[in-house]
């Protein structure tokens, strides 16, 4: 296997509220729970779960738009877990983010050509002539045309935004991007469209990618492995095809029951598992397996004992006492 281009090790991001002087007291919310994952050089990871689940947190981690609060990153061999200054800067040209929002995450004031130099401009990658050379083929690579440089955000589609926000994330040329919900907000025709997009950049530049979705349909047109998350945590992780075809841990099933399928005959044998309550509040968990109060399985065990994330027999993890195999 490659050595690791992103390597994560019991990550937490912790929020504090309250404290000595509230009635409630000190709460902490845990919003990312002892997450460790790696990521190879030119592999997506596709990171999936319902939403409050973490996944954000832990992308924004991970490109240290937040602080962790306990844990380590390694970014192409350096540990960046507290980096600041030129280091963090020099980290952050080869790790890019896709926002989920492609109009908020885009200055409204500025010209698109403007927004997809800024990177350029702030590393000096070049002079005024060989920028305006570089933006207008980033535009060409995710399909945008020479006469829409000089347009403003408001004046594209969705769909159009969220390339040119592609065109900056690429900028730099990056080696990994973390990905975070960039087709949820894009209507379904589009989705497909900017996932393509996005394979596609992947093979001629050998991107890798931490894939941020909910929709587990659209993870498994572009994942080479899959994450699940729940209530902060990693439940199963494995290939995307084992995870997606053979779900070990109950959670990752019910998700999967969720995902539509386009052929009517086969829609109707499928059995959708509904489950039960909402997810439990990541400031008061539940005792032993998070999952156990929605859980159909659930013994005695999954009550007082939280399960660890370990192997099963395919390779996979998972963090169940009683894994569906």
């Amino acid at each position: 296997m490659n050595t690791p281009l992103l390597c994560v090790e019991g990550l937490s991001k912790h929020y504090v509220s309250g404290g000595a002087l509230s009635r409630r007291g000190r709460t902490v919310v845990r919003a990312v729970d002892d997450v460790s994952f790696t990521i190879a050089p030119g592999e997506t990871l596709g990171l999936v779960g319902e939403s409050g689940c973490g996944k954000s947190t832990l992308g924004r981690c991970v490109t240290r738009l937040l602080e962790a609060s306990g844990g380590k990153i390694e970014f192409d061999g350096r540990d960046i877990t507290r980096q600041s200054g030129r280091a963090l800067r020099e980290t952050r040209a080869g790790l890019q983010m896709i926002f989920q929002d492609p109009y908020a995450s885009l200055n409204p004031r500025r010209r698109v050509r403007d927004i997809v130099a800024e990177p350029l401009i702030v590393h000096g990658r070049g002079r005024s002539g060989e920028i305006r050379d570089m933006v207008a083929s980033l535009f060409a690579d995710v399909g945008l045309r020479p006469e829409q440089l000089d347009r403003f955000p408001h004046e594209f589609s969705g769909g159009q935004r969220q390339r040119v926000g592609i065109a900056r994330a690429l900028a730099l040329a990056p080696k990994l991007i973390v990905a975070d919900e960039p087709v949820s907000a894009l209507d379904v025709s589009v989705q497909a469209q900017i996932v393509n997009l996005l394979a596609d950049l992947k093979r001629a530049r050998g991107l890798a990618f931490l894939f941020i979705a909910h929709d587990l349909g659209v993870v498994r047109q572009i994942a080479d492995r899959v994450a699940v998350m729940y209530l902060g945590a990693i439940v199963e992780l494995g290939p995307a095809e084992a995870v997606l075809a053979s779900p070990a841990h109950p959670y990752t099933q019910a998700l999967i029951s969720a995902v539509p399928v386009a052929d009517p005959a086969r829609a109707r044998e499928k059995r959708r598992i509904v489950l039960a309550g909402d997810p439990p509040s990541p400031s008061n968990p539940p005792s032993g397996c998070p999952f156990h109060p929605r859980c159909g399985f659930a013994t005695e065990i999954c009550t007082t004992t939280k399960p660890p994330l370990a192997p099963l027999p395919d390779g996979r993890l998972t963090a169940c006492h009683h894994p569906r195999i």
